[in-house]
């Protein structure tokens, strides 16, 4: 993975934008949740706040042809300085007064808007920067070392939380972040044609057709499949995330338990990136995502039952089942980056998220019900798990999921 880094600069430019967007995004989407949750100690406005987060990603297919039409690197610097925007303003109403629910949603709604454009117009510019063959490797140093470095923030900001500084705090480090984040952007290069985002006369036509064709791509094969199982996966992570607050609470007696589960749970991202590492040249994709997915579910439940009992000893047990979910999610993201022909990564990118967006502002609002009715929060999870257990058996089933190769041996899907 080490050749990668230091004989592709364009792929170090992207590596350290990814690394400081990617924590500048992670602490956005973390603290705002615990803000939420610690201010008001309402399920149902944690469920608001997943809502937002997810909403907007419906309407993300309609973006697509724009960002393979366009330069991925002009989108991405964009979407950074508005990131850092929004940050900026949540920043400087904290010093002044703390503001209302209203105001923290609607800025969440702005930050996960600018993910319309900058989710995929990454996921199509790595492609562009290292070989096919690469692409594995690019995707697990980028998750070892984003994690690894959003480890060590997260368990600063804590710390120093813990030692009764403000959320101010947290949003003064969030914004420098996006801030390094936007300059960094400065660097990043792709080999798109000089001048390709310049041209908008584009006939709406032409735009109607490559969206048609995005769409026909992913309906057919084992891309429909693939995706159908992310969708079908994300409900019930979202049930299970808007419900997190409120089961860290239960669980260690306060609010910041939420923090220790979630850098947990990072800790186990990053052995998830390792397992891929040595599973994914040995094993077809289909017996490690059916493997993964089973296992995951049934750590879910033990996790769930031990950590009633022992809170310590039930970390260990979230980091494999953490682990085992990292595994699951690189599998899936490099399959989306190398199934699709290069001019057409970020259509598919897009359609997938509109998808998730359905199911996760659904599984937001359904998990906000589920903590309110359910009479005890760990029932969430326990179906999380049950889930978890069903979608690895259904993967055994279909023919064209267990055609997939090896992942190195992946190539473009034609339909």
């Amino acid at each position: 993975m080490l050749k990668i880094f230091f004989e592709n600069g364009r792929f170090r430019s992207f590596l350290i934008f990814q690394v400081f967007s990617g924590i500048g995004a992670g602490i956005f989407g973390i603290f705002m949740m615990w803000v939420i949750h610690f201010e008001y100690q309402n399920p149902f406005y944690t469920g608001l706040a997943g809502f937002m987060f997810a909403v907007l990603t419906i309407a993300n297919f309609i973006i697509g042809p724009f960002v393979d039409r366009y330069n991925k690197a002009v989108l991405i610097r964009v979407t950074c300085f508005i990131r850092l925007i929004v940050v900026g303003l949540i920043l400087i109403t904290s010093i002044t007064y703390m503001p209302g629910v209203w105001f923290l949603l609607l800025m969440i709604l702005v930050f996960s808007a600018t993910g319309l454009v900058s989710s995929p117009a990454e996921t199509a510019l790595l492609p562009r920067i290292v070989n096919s063959e690469d692409l594995m490797k690019a995707n697990v140093f980028i998750s070892i070392t984003a994690t690894i470095a959003g480890l060590g923030i997260g368990a600063f900001l804590f710390l120093m939380m813990r030692g009764g500084a403000g959320f101010e705090i947290v949003y003064a480090i969030n914004t420098a972040f996006l801030l390094v984040a936007l300059i960094v952007s400065a660097f990043l290069k792709s080999d798109e044609p000089k001048g390709y985002g310049i041209k908008t006369d584009a006939p709406f036509k032409v735009y109607l057709a490559e969206l048609k064709e995005g769409i026909i791509f992913v309906k057919y094969g084992v891309v429909m499949l693939l995706v159908l199982t992310l969708v079908f996966r994300d409900i019930f992570i979202t049930v299970a995330y808007v419900n997190l607050p409120m089961f860290a609470q239960v669980h260690s007696g306060e609010a910041s338990g939420y923090i220790v589960l979630t850098a947990i749970a990072m800790v186990g991202g990053l052995v998830g990136s390792y397992i891929s590492r040595i599973v994914g040249p040995k094993f077809e994709v289909w017996k490690i995502l059916a493997a993964c997915f089973v296992a995951a579910g049934v750590v879910r439940i033990v996790f769930v039952r031990v950590i009633a009992d022992d809170f310590t000893r039930a970390l260990w047990i979230l980091v494999l089942y953490a682990g085992l979910g990292g595994t699951i999610g690189i599998m899936f993201n490099t399959l989306l980056q190398k199934l699709p022909p290069k001019g057409m990564v970020a259509r598919v990118s897009t359609i997938t998220t509109s998808l998730l967006g359905v199911t996760s502002a659904l599984g937001a609002l359904l998990g906000g019900i589920a903590g309110t009715v359910l009479p005890d929060v760990d029932m969430v999870f326990i179906i999380q798990g049950t889930v978890y257990i069903f979608i690895g058996l259904c993967i055994c089933l279909p023919k064209r999921i267990r055609a997939l190769p090896k992942i190195d041996d992946v190539r473009h899907f034609t339909i």
